[in-house]
C-alpha cells in the first residue's frame, strides 16, 4: 500500500475511507473476521480505522486488490442482514474508476509541500551473465528488437518465448537479453523468476505470481490466498510502475507448461514477458517465438577455448589442435552444455589432448558417459525432457531411435512406428517438437534428432531390444519397397512394370531419392549389421541406379561391396551375382577397370549358369564399356555384339547395347555404322519412353555426326541432349552434354559468347554434380579458347 504524511493527501485518504465506511454500514456492519474472509486479509475494520484517524502519523492507500475484495465482501452480506446498496455503492467500476482518481490525485500532491509518497520497492540485482557466454549475437538482437517497448505500438503487450532443447543456453540467453536491455534504456529492470518447470519441485501458477509478487516488494501478509487475487494485484503492482516511469522486464526462466507463466502477461504498458522453456506453446500465449538452434561450428570451437581458458588461462591446447577441437564440437552436437562439460573434462585432465578426447567421443554409446561433470550431465536433462512425455508420446520416441539415417519423412515415421493413420504420427511428432526433442526442417518438413538426443534415445531403444527390433524390421520393409518403386524409374531397362505405385516419373522419383539417400545408405550398413542380409540386398541393388546418376561413386562401391558379402553370407545364388555386375559398374567408374573386368566376368557366368538372359545380356553391356575404356575395341565390339544378340534371341531388346556399340564403332573410325547403331538407340529409347537413354542416343550422335563433319546436324542433336539432361536434372552429363556441345560450336565457328555461354553451365553442372575438376577444366578451356 501506498505511504503518505501530508495533510492534504490524508484529507483525501479519509473521504475514500468514509465511502468505505458508507459502504460496509449499508451492507449490515459485518464484523473484522468477516472482512479478513472476504478481502483475503487485504482490508479490515481496523484498516478503514487506520484510514480515518491515522496511525502514528503516517496513512496508507490499499492496492486495488483488496478494496475490490472489501467491495464484494460487503455486497455478498447484503442479502442476509443489510440494505439494498444503491447505485454507486455496490458497482465495482465505481470503486475503480474512484481508486484510480486517488492514485493520481496522491502522485501529484506528492510534489506538494512536505508530501513524501513512497514508489515501488526496487528489484532485485539481475544475476550475471555465466562466463564464457558466445555465439548468440544474431539470437540476442533478434530478441532485443522483439522486445523493445518503443518498436511495437500497435501491440502494447509482448511476450517473447525462448525454445530449446535442454542444454542450448536459453537461461544464459536470457541473462544477457535483460542486462542488455536495461543498459541500452529499454527497462528500468528485470525480475527474474526460476519457475523450475523440469524439476522435481515446479512452481505451480500460485506460486509462481507468489514469487514474483515477493520479487515485486509486496509484504507477505499483503499476498492473498486466492491464486486469481493474487494475478489481480501481480497487475495492479505493474500498472503503479508504470504510473512511477518504470519498465519492467519479466525473465520467466525454465517454465513446463501455459499455466505458470499465463498470469505473469503484463498489462499494457511499457513491461514485458520473456519466457525460456523446453516447450513450445507459444501459440497458446501469443508470443513472439525465438527458436534457438546450436551454435556454429566456429562459435562452438570457440566456447570450448573460452570454457577452457576461463579455469586455465594459459591453456593452448584448443589453438594448438583446432582439427581435434572441430571434432569434439561436432561430436558434442555444437551444444553449449556439451561443449562446457568437454571443456571441463581437459581442464580436468591437462595431459588429455583435444584429438584424443574426440577419439572416446566417438564412441556413440559411450558419449554420453563422458558428457558428465558433476551436477552437469547431458543425459540428466534429457531425461527430465523425456519423463514429463506422455506414454505414446514417449513410445515413438524410442521407436524414432531405429532410424539409422539423419532424419525422417512422416511417412518413414509412420512405418517404423506401425500407426497406421498419418495423423496421429504427425500429432506425436509435433508433440516430442514441442518438447525441444526433435527438430522439423521448414523447408523439407522431414523431422531430425539432435546427435546427443538420438544417443539418448538410442539407448532407451536398446532397453527393450525386441520392441526396437521390430520396428527396424517395418522401416526396413518401407525403405526397400520405396527404392525398389524409385528403381522401377530409374533403371531405364528395368523389368519392372509396375511404376506408379510411388511415383508419378523420373523427377519424382529421382528428387525421393535425393530426399532419402543418406538413410538409405545408412539403413544398408545398418541392416548388415544386424544380419538382415536380405535387406541390404534389396536395398543396396536398386539403389545402384540413383547412385550412378547422382556420381556417388564411393557409396555405390561401398554398397555394392555390402550386398556381395550379404549374398554370400546368406548363400544368395542370385543376389551375390546380380552385387558382382554392381560391384563391377561402380569400380569402372572409379577407374579401377581391372577389378572392374574381373567382376563383369564373375556375373556374367552367374547369369548364364542361372540361365538369367535378360541380366546376361546387361553384363555382357557393361563388360564392353570396360573392354571400350582400357582400348580393347575388337573385344568391346564382340561383347556389344554378343549382349544385342542375346537380347534379340529372348525378346529383350537394349537400347543401351546399340549406343555402346556405336561408341566402339566411332573409335575405330567406321563413322556411317556408328552414325546407324546410334540412331537405333535413339529410336529404341524413344519407343520405349526411355529418356535418359533418349538423351545419351542424341549425344552420342552428336559426337558421332561432329566427327564426320556434319556439323549443324551435330550441333542439333547436341542441343536435344542437353535439354533433356536438363530436364532430367542429371547433373554430371548436363556438365558433359554442355562440354561437348560447346565443342561442337566451336568446330561450327559459332560466337564465342554462346560457346563460353555453355562451359559456364558446364561447369556449373558439374559443380552441382561435385565434379570439381571437371568444372575446373571446362572453365579452362573456355579461358584457352578467348586467348
Amino acid at each position: 500500500m501506498a505511504r503518505v504524511e501530508s495533510a492534504q493527501a490524508q484529507q483525501v485518504l479519509a473521504q475514500f475511507a468514509r465511502d468505505l465506511a458508507r459502504l460496509q454500514a449499508r451492507s449490515g456492519n459485518p464484523n473484522g473476521p468477516q472482512l479478513v474472509a472476504a478481502s483475503g486479509g487485504g482490508l479490515t475494520t481496523s484498516g478503514i480505522s487506520e484510514l480515518l484517524k491515522g496511525k502514528r502519523g503516517v496513512f496508507r492507500l490499499p492496492q486495488w486488490d483488496a478494496v475490490r475484495a472489501f467491495v464484494t465482501g460487503c455486497k455478498n452480506h447484503t442479502g442476509r442482514k443489510g440494505f439494498p446498496l444503491e447505485a454507486p455503492l455496490g458497482d465495482l467500476a465505481h470503486w475503480r474508476r474512484l481508486h484510480n482518481e486517488l492514485v493520481e490525485r496522491l502522485e501529484e500532491l506528492e510534489h506538494g509541500p512536505g508530501a513524501a509518497f513512497d514508489g515501488p520497492a526496487p528489484l532485485a540485482p539481475l544475476k550475471r551473465v555465466p562466463p564464457g557466454f558466445t555465439g548468440r549475437e544474431a539470437d540476442l538482437d533478434a530478441l532485443l528488437e522483439v522486445l523493445d517497448p518503443t518498436s511495437d505500438s500497435e501491440h502494447a503487450v509482448v511476450v517473447a518465448s525462448v525454445l530449446g532443447m535442454g542444454g542450448m543456453g536459453k537461461t544464459t540467453l536470457g541473462l544477457a537479453a535483460g542486462h542488455l536491455a536495461v543498459r541500452r534504456g529499454l527497462f528500468t529492470g528485470v525480475l527474474f523468476l526460476d519457475l523450475h518447470g523440469y524439476d522435481d519441485s515446479c512452481l505451480d501458477r500460485g506460486q509462481a505470481l507468489d514469487t514474483a509478487l515477493r520479487a515485486l516488494g509486496t509484504a507477505p501478509e499483503e499476498i492473498p490466498p486466492d491464486t486469481d487475487q493474487r494475478a489481480a494485484l501481480y497487475c495492479a503492482q505493474l500498472d503503479a510502475r508504470t504510473r512511477a516511469g518504470e519498465g519492467v522486464l519479466v525473465l520467466a526462466d525454465n517454465a513446463s507448461t501455459v499455466d505458470q507463466v499465463h498470469d505473469l502477461i503484463p498489462p499494457d504498458g511499457p513491461h514485458r514477458l520473456l519466457v525460456t522453456s523446453r516447450d513450445d506453446f507459444a501459440p497458446a500465449l501469443g508470443a513472439r517465438l525465438i527458436d534457438l538452434d546450436v551454435l556454429t561450428p566456429a562459435h562452438a570451437v570457440e566456447l570450448l577455448d573460452t570454457a577452457l581458458r576461463l579455469t586455465l588461462p594459459k591453456d593452448g591446447r584448443i589453438a594448438a589442435d583446432p582439427e581435434g577441437a572441430t571434432r569434439i564440437a561436432a561430436l558434442c552436437g555444437h551444444l553449449p552444455l556439451a561443449l562446457q562439460i568437454a571443456a571441463a573434462q581437459l581442464a580436468a585432465d591437462r595431459g588429455l589432448t583435444p584429438d584424443r578426447l574426440a577419439d572416446e567421443l566417438e564412441v556413440l554409446t559411450e558419449r554420453l558417459d563422458l558428457l558428465e561433470d558433476g551436477p552437469r550431465a547431458v543425459r540428466s536433462v534429457l531425461d527430465r525432457s523425456y519423463r514429463r512425455l506422455a506414454p505414446t508420446h514417449a513410445e515413438v520416441f524410442r521407436l524414432l531411435a531405429v532410424n539409422p539415417g539423419p532424419d525422417l519423412s512422416l511417412e518413414a515415421a509412420a512405418a517404423a512406428t506401425g500407426i497406421a493413420k498419418p495423423k496421429d504420427v504427425r500429432l506425436r511428432l509435433v508433440a516430442l517438437s514441442r518438447a525441444s526433442l526433435i527438430r522439423q526442417d521448414p523447408e523439407t518438413g522431414r523431422w531430425r534428432m539432435h546427435d546427443l538426443v538420438r544417443a539418448y534415445a538410442d539407448e532407451l531403444a536398446r532397453a527393450n531390444p525386441r520392441h526396437s527390433a521390430v520396428g527396424f524390421q517395418r522401416l526396413l520393409v518401407y525403405y526397400s519397397r520405396l527404392v525398389e518403386a524409385a528403381y522401377a524409374h530409374l533403371e531405364p531397362e528395368s523389368a519392372v512394370k509396375d511404376r506408379g505405385k510411388y511415383f508419378t516419373g523420373w523427377a519424382h522419383a529421382l528428387a525421393a531419392m535425393d530426399a532419402e539417400c543418406a538413410n538409405l545408405i545408412a539403413a544398408v550398413h545398418a541392416a548388415r549389421r544386424a544380419g538382415q542380409h536380405d535387406f541390404v540386398q534389396m536395398i543396396a541393388i536398386p539403389l545402384s541406379p540413383y547412385l550412378h546418376i547422382r556420381r556417388y561413386l564411393e557409396d555405390n562401391l561401398e554398397l555394392a561391396e555390402a550386398a556381395l558379402a550379404s549374398g554370400q553370407a546368406a548363400r544368395n545364388r542370385a543376389g551375390e551375382v546380380s552385387a558382382w555386375n554392381n560391384l563391377g559398374r561402380s569400380l569402372r567408374e572409379l577407374g579401377r577397370l581391372q577389378e572392374a573386368e574381373q567382376a563383369h566376368r564373375e556375373a556374367l557366368t552367374g547369369y548364364q549358369a542361372m540361365g538369367y538372359t535378360r541380366e546376361a545380356a546387361a553384363v555382357w553391356n557393361n563388360l564392353g564399356i570396360v573392354l571400350r575404356t582400357v582400348g580393347r575395341l575388337d573385344e568391346a565390339e564382340q561383347a556389344h555384339r554378343a549382349a544385342l544378340a542375346t537380347g534379340d534371341a529372348h525378346g529383350h531388346r537394349t537400347e543401351a547395347g546399340w549406343g555402346n556399340l556405336g561408341l566402339v564403332l566411332e573409335k575405330l573410325g567406321r563413322l556411317k555404322e556408328a552414325e546407324q547403331a546410334q540412331r537405333a538407340a535413339l529410336e529404341g529409347c524413344r519407343a520405349a519412353r526411355n529418356k535418359w537413354g533418349e538423351a545419351s542416343a542424341w549425344h552420342n550422335l552428336g559426337t558421332v555426326l561432329r566427327s564426320a563433319g556434319d556439323l549443324e546436324q551435330a550441333v542439333e542433336a547436341g542441343r536435344r541432349a542437353a535439354a533433356l539432361f536438363r530436364e532430367l536434372d542429371d547433373r554430371y552429363r548436363l556438365g558433359w552434354a554442355c562440354d561437348e556441345l560447346a565443342d561442337t560450336l566451336l568446330a561450327a565457328g559459332r560466337p564465342p559468347a554462346e560457346v563460353r555461354a555453355l562451359r559456364e553451365e558446364s561447369a556449373v553442372a558439374y559443380r552441382r554434380a561435385g565434379a570439381e575438376e571437371k568444372a575446373a577444366e571446362a572453365l579452362a578451356k573456355a579461358d584457352t579458347q578467348e586467348q
